[in-house]
């Protein structure tokens, strides 16, 4: 039986019912999925709540907010020591369709990062930074869909926002965890740009679904604040340039 552990980042996530959401759709997954919830010190009520409502979720609570990365790699590290064969991650204002993760199961090739298609909180639209995920993606996908009126179950795309990922073990033994030096934002950038040097793919898979609730940014204080060193990081970090060539 495949080993899925999804871990989920909390903070203040009380907020319009999403860790209530997010964890029931996990529980209503077609494929069994064990929830690892790392809380970064939240000041509400979710401290209470998630532990009560959910006993058969793993609370790993913080005592201190480690951003987004670092807090992500507490639960990856625990799952990798669990054995097991997927790791989920997933935001705390997210949840997923039904079968979602077997959706996105179906057609792993056992190596590559996994993304369902990312609607809006309400399931209506494409959620809005989604779209560009979609541009990158092979540039057969809108001839199937407006010419045939068909699409194949997954495309190769470029960089997707991480706030779902289904990543196989394989991929994490290779590239790791986040990049600690990252707090909020931009570290899912760094890892697209390690997947790239590493030459490992990353898919859509068009028949899985998950609803994102937000509007353009989940906290756009949080991603517009030190934006300009989040840019520099991502330069002065990516393997890829040219400079870490001569360098190593």
């Amino acid at each position: 039986m495949i080993q899925i552990y999804s871990v989920i980042v909390t903070y203040n996530a009380m907020r319009s019912g999403w860790i209530e959401k997010c964890l029931t759709s996990l529980q209503n997954s077609t494929v069994q999925v064990k929830a690892i919830v790392i809380d970064n010190g939240s000041t509400d009520s979710t401290c209470d709540y998630v532990p009560n409502a959910f006993p058969d979720v793993i609370w790993i609570p913080q005592n201190k907010n480690l951003g987004f990365g670092q807090a992500n790699n507490i639960g990856i590290k625990y799952a990798l020591k669990k054995n097991a064969d997927y790791v989920l991650l997933l935001n705390q204002d997210a949840t997923l369709n039904p079968t979602a993760v077997q959706e996105m199961i179906n057609i792993s090739d056992g190596n590559s990062l996994i993304s369902p298609i990312h609607l809006n909180g309400q399931g209506n639209a494409i959620d809005h930074m989604f779209k560009g995920s979609l541009r990158n993606a092979e540039n057969t996908l809108l001839d199937d869909l407006v010419i045939y009126g068909e699409q194949k179950d997954k495309y190769e795309t470029g960089e997707i926002c991480a706030a779902c990922w289904l990543m196989p073990i394989s991929l994490i033994r290779q590239i790791g965890g986040f990049n600690p030096i990252y707090f909020h934002y931009g570290e899912d950038n760094n890892y697209y740009q390690r997947l790239l040097y590493h030459k490992i793919k990353t898919y859509v898979a068009t028949k899985a679904f998950m609803y994102h609730d937000r509007l353009i940014h989940g906290n756009a204080e949080a991603f517009n604040k030190n934006k300009l060193h989040r840019d520099l990081l991502n330069i002065t970090c990516n393997i890829n340039n040219s400079f870490f060539n001569i360098i190593y």
